[in-house]
């Protein structure tokens, strides 16, 4: 082999070494892309996982406040029913013990006149006898 070839056999072999190293470089950066990546994807699905789980606690908590307000209102509401029927009912036995009241009154007082009356047809019929 003559020198030149040699210098060109040599020239070829630096570079395909070169190539090959700069490949080799070039590889080993992306593949540290892609982790750093998929380290960064991991991040933010876990942060946004965490933010899911965070929005749907806090989902949670207003429910059952909601709930617990509505029931209590819904107790409030019941006791004012039961309060308000049972003034009613206390109002409509008083005056139905008032109208048997009076008309327990008149029941007497038309039994005395009856009994006045007679009393009077007795007493004037023993009269004329």
């Amino acid at each position: 082999m003559s020198v030149k070839t040699l210098f060109v056999a040599a020239a070829v072999a630096f570079a395909a070494t070169s190539c090959t190293q700069t490949g080799k470089e070039n590889a080993e950066a992306a593949a540290n892309n892609t982790e750093a990546a998929a380290e960064n994807t991991g991040d933010a699905v876990s942060a946004e996982a965490n933010n899911a789980a965070n929005a749907t606690e806090n989902a949670v908590d207003k429910a059952a406040a909601n709930t617990e307000a509505a029931a209590e209102n819904a107790g409030t509401a019941i006791d004012n029913a039961g309060e308000k029927a049972g003034q009613k009912i206390e109002a409509g036995a008083e005056k139905a013990a008032n109208a048997t009241e009076a008309a327990a009154n008149k029941a007497d007082a038309k039994i005395d006149q009856a009994a006045a009356e007679a009393k009077a047809e007795v007493n004037k019929a023993a009269r004329e006898e």
